[in-house]
């Protein structure tokens, strides 16, 4: 069976024209992951772990399946293993990884190292700039947030950062609406006499 994945992403185009280029490669059934989740994404490596000899994986380029290097490699030795064939077909020229002959050296040393990891991150995390994690507006509606009684972890957890990275921030850019700040107290403050 041929499986096209297809996944929405500002790294790739348009899942319309990934999911025609892997029809058109002859792909018979289509796996589209809209807006991921980590239970979505972890179903979809549990089939491709899964498949077997005479079954092919059609994608744009190795994006669409969402994976950090050491992943990949552990998946593509599976294929190697099973006999499945990964074709690419973003480029320039398809690119085709059937499993014919041993598996290359380097990548059974790559996948042997993802598997022997002793500290693998549990949950993906999301690249940020770090010269400005916060733009003024968000710094504007923490601070509003914090001024309400709400904790650091909690908007930490709104900005997805860590609760000392957000304190931080807080201590380090002072309110432009210091006036109005001391003004208005606290969500369920006592009122001032």
């Amino acid at each position: 069976m041929r499986y096209g994945v297809v996944r929405s992403s500002p790294d790739l185009p348009p899942p319309s024209v990934q999911r025609r280029l892997v029809m058109t490669a002859g792909c018979d059934l289509v796996l589209e992951e809209g807006d991921p989740n980590v239970a979505s994404h972890r179903s979809l490596l549990a089939l491709l772990f899964g498949l077997g000899r005479g079954d092919e994986v059609i994608v744009h380029g190795l994006e669409c399946l969402d994976a950090t290097t050491g992943e990949l490699a552990r998946l593509i030795r599976r294929f190697f293993e099973a006999g499945v064939t990964l074709r690419i077909v973003g480029g320039s020229q398809i690119e085709t990884l059937a499993p014919t002959g041993a598996i290359p050296r380097a990548l059974a040393l790559l996948a042997d190292h993802e598997t022997r990891r002793p500290h693998r991150a549990t949950g993906r995390r999301r690249t940020r700039n770090t010269d400005a994690p916060l733009t003024q507006h968000q710094l504007r509606f923490a601070r509003d947030m914090h001024r309400r009684g709400h904790s650091m972890r909690a908007i930490g957890l709104l900005f997805r950062l860590s609760p000392n990275e957000i304190a931080k921030l807080l201590r380090a850019s002072p309110s432009p609406d210091i006036e109005s700040d001391a003004l208005e107290p606290p969500l369920g403050a006592p009122p001032r006499a």
